[in-house]
């Protein structure tokens, strides 16, 4: 005893740990002090009092033990009783296992693998003092009933303690209750296999068990800490995603992302159409969070996301494709979807505009928040029709879930006939789908003396919010816009008016789709400004008119990415990519259209680079247009810099040889700052952040004034020579070059003809 490390005062419980009863404590000890213990008082004596007592013949007398032993002594044994107990406990449940009637089911084979955890623990742990016989017994009857029932942490739980009680058993092998124990010890863990089993797969239907259960190095020792299942995403599946692509392709999205899967998540499906406040909602706790994440289709939306949580006194970061402003011991972060850091762990995540999940070249990153965002709860804001792909998704996971239903508080209205110029109103949002159509639209309008904001997909950030802090403030009474109004732009508009309703989606020219236009429409007559939005056309009014009430089909599927772990294939990057493209993949899960990748790639190595495989994937994933020559060229630059070493240099602004720069070089000069900041990031190269974003208000700034006062010559290009064309110029070339080709043509005819 003198070994023990006692405190000055025990308490009655600790005394009745001891053997005490109420009635010795009232004979033997003093009246207790009172003591406060997390806000409960409790009676306590002093140590040396109740070791004093416990050497007495009333003690011994009152709890059968010999003087000076309490009951607590007596259930411990030496070192050699208890190396003994634990090798006969050893032999015990080795023949109670090898005296079972086994087969090779999966049943069988995991319940060898609880056996063999048990025997692992036994080895290691030996006889855990201080168990009183009560405790003992209980402890064996539970895992008896084991058979019976019994899952996941209470079941990890009466393992363990079975094992603590199993040293026991070996020194009392003739009791009753032991025997019953080791007749039944194979049948229960074999009971338990089977119930597990049946939970793994209900969570992964598709789940390979022979693989799971012929894995080398089996962690047996974790089925006494976790559940089956959770060892089979954390272990398992690493482990066999790496082994081949096949492996990896067999194998369902889900599983890719194991931290996840060992996660308890609950998802809030916010559901509903344009200004409908589901976005709104998610926000609200994401605000009351101590961390986490905002997920936004567009790096407009990310930067607006990280204004309102600064304003709100939320220290949040922001991370999209272009640029960065992080901070130290910021709390949230606003972000890009495929900017989401999937090592680090948040309280609530907010994953916007989740229809997006359907996309082909994006739809990736939303499927890979979703599966992977480690968050115990987790906001998806959704149009209608992506409802029950979420919901499929969510389910597959094993995670819990519920639905919340956004109405819109001001009913959209249809209007029965076209508009046209002459009848416009405040308050009007005129949407076309190419800039040249909304610049040509904001100029038409400033000629019949209404002054239009201007948004459209090229636009900076920073000029954009200029152009929709002029319409707040009512200097400007109406907006010419793009599509690009469609996702996050919550503007007092009255009234939507279609000026087309075609638009050219980078493959060809359609008709606008019953989800584009239901979209668009719905940010008119904004909730508190408004009682009514109205939704209108200058031609084609009933094709708008059907597509407001045509009801989306579902959702059918959603795209998903290649993992990171086709770089451990031990193959070439291209061919690895090509093959992934065409092996299938389980529903509901269609494949990211890789050809980007492969066509980035293939170009790198046509110049002559020689990069790792990781180095060319980064490469692949830097954001730009790789169809627009100059920044084409600027990338090839920015490699060859890099590979040699160098840092690479920031873009200069074009030269304007006494003329004022047009909006195309400023636009393109954007693009090329982004693509500056991009690779910089993706090949850890140093950036002036600061000196970045002042560069980029200044150009931000140039392009408003373009907009505002200079819009006219800024419009149409001449494609030969690059001069400004008057809005209404009829053909594609401006008058001098279209003279100086008709004389060239005309000269060259007359050369052939005399010859």
């Amino acid at each position: 005893m003198s070994g023990e490390n006692f405190s000055k005062y025990w308490t009655s419980g600790m005394l009745k740990s001891r053997g005490w009863t109420e009635d010795l404590m009232r004979e033997l000890l003093p009246k207790p002090k009172q003591r406060y213990y997390h806000d409960r008082r409790v009676r306590m004596w002093e140590t040396e009092v109740v070791m004093a007592a416990e050497k007495t013949a009333v003690f011994a007398a009152g709890t059968g033990s010999p003087e000076g032993r309490t009951p607590r002594d007596r259930d411990r044994t030496d070192g050699r009783d208890r190396g003994a107990a634990v090798e006969r406990a050893m032999e015990l449940i080795a023949g109670a296992w090898a005296g079972a009637d086994r087969d090779e089911s999966e049943a069988w084979r995991l319940a060898f693998r609880y056996h063999e955890a048990l025997e692992k623990r036994l080895k290691a742990s030996g006889w855990a003092e201080g168990l009183r016989p009560g405790k003992i017994t209980g402890y064996l009857e539970q895992f008896l009933n084991l058979e019976r029932a019994g899952s996941g942490e209470k079941l990890a739980n009466c393992l363990r303690r079975f094992s603590m009680a199993l040293p026991w058993a070996g020194k009392n092998e003739e009791n009753g209750l032991v025997r019953r124990v080791m007749e039944r010890y194979a049948a229960v863990l074999r009971s338990v296999a089977e119930r597990e089993l049946k939970i793994l797969l209900e969570s992964s239907p598709s789940a390979d068990l022979e693989g799971f259960l012929s894995m080398e190095r089996f962690p047996s020792e974790e089925l006494l800490r976790h559940a089956p299942g959770y060892i089979y995403s954390v272990y398992y599946v690493p482990q066999a995603i790496r082994t081949s692509l096949n492996t990896l392709v067999a194998l369902n999205p889900r599983d890719e992302y194991p931290e996840a899967r060992a996660m308890k998540r609950h998802f809030v499906i916010h559901v509903g159409g344009t200004n409908t406040g589901k976005t709104y909602a998610g926000f609200q706790r994401l605000k009351a969070a101590a961390t986490g994440v905002y997920l936004a289709p567009l790096r407009l939306l990310a930067l607006e996301a990280q204004e309102v949580l600064l304003d709100a006194g939320v220290a949040c970061s922001l991370t999209t494709g272009e640029e960065e402003d992080t901070r130290e011991g910021d709390t949230h972060v606003a972000a890009t979807a495929e900017k989401l850091e999937l090592a680090a762990r948040y309280d609530v995540a907010v994953v916007d505009e989740c229809q997006m999940i359907e996309d082909r070249q994006r739809g990736y990153a939303w499927t890979r928040a979703i599966l992977g965002v480690l968050a115990p709860e987790v906001h998806l804001c959704c149009a209608p029709q992506a409802k029950e792909l979420l919901i499929r998704i969510i389910k597959s996971c094993g995670d819990t879930y519920e639905v919340v239903e956004h109405v819109r508080k001001t009913p959209l209205v249809c209007m029965n006939r076209c508009v046209d110029y002459d009848s416009l109103q405040p308050g009007d949002a005129l949407i076309t789908f190419s800039k040249v159509g909304v610049l040509s639209t904001a100029e038409d309008l400033r000629r019949k003396g209404r002054e239009p904001a201007i948004i459209y997909g090229a636009l900076p950030y920073s000029t954009r919010r200029k152009q929709v802090q002029g319409f707040l403030n009512g200097q400007m009474q109406y907006v010419a816009a793009t599509d690009a109004i469609g996702m996050g732009l919550n503007l007092p508009i009255r009234r939507i008016i279609f000026m087309e309703t075609e638009k050219f989606d980078g493959v060809e020219r359609r008709e606008l789709k019953p989800e584009e236009v239901q979209q668009i429409a719905g940010r008119a007559g904004r909730f508190g400004m408004y009682d009514k939005g109205y939704v209108g056309a200058m031609e084609n009014i009933g094709f708008i008119r059907t597509a407001m009430e045509t009801v989306v089909p579902p959702l059918q599927y959603a795209v998903v990415g290649f993992s990171d772990l086709v770089l451990s294939v031990d193959f070439d990057l291209l061919e690895v990519l090509e093959e992934w493209n065409r092996m299938p993949t389980v529903e509901p899960y269609l494949k990211l259209d890789v050809s980007r990748y492969i066509t980035v790639i293939s170009r790198l190595r046509d110049h002559g680079f020689r990069l790792t495989r990781q180095q060319e994937l980064r490469a692949a994933n830097i954001p730009f247009d790789e169809t627009d020559g100059e920044l084409d060229e600027l990338f090839r630059d920015f490699m060859t810099i890099w590979t040699a070493g160098q840092d690479i240099p920031r873009p200069e602004l074009p030269e304007h040889e006494g003329r004022a720069r047009t909006l195309p070089e400023l636009e393109e000069y954007c693009r090329k700052l982004d693509l500056y900041f991009s690779f910089a990031k993706a090949f850890n190269c140093p950036v002036d952040k600061e000196g970045l974003y002042d560069l980029r208000e200044k150009v931000a700034e140039e392009i408003n004034r373009i907009l505002l006062h200079n819009l006219q010559n800024n419009i149409r290009f001449c494609p030969s020579c690059g001069r400004a064309m008057p809005l209404h110029h009829r053909g594609r070339l401006c008058g001098a070059c279209y003279q100086r080709i008709n004389r060239w043509i005309g000269y060259g005819h007359g050369r052939s003809g005399g010859y």
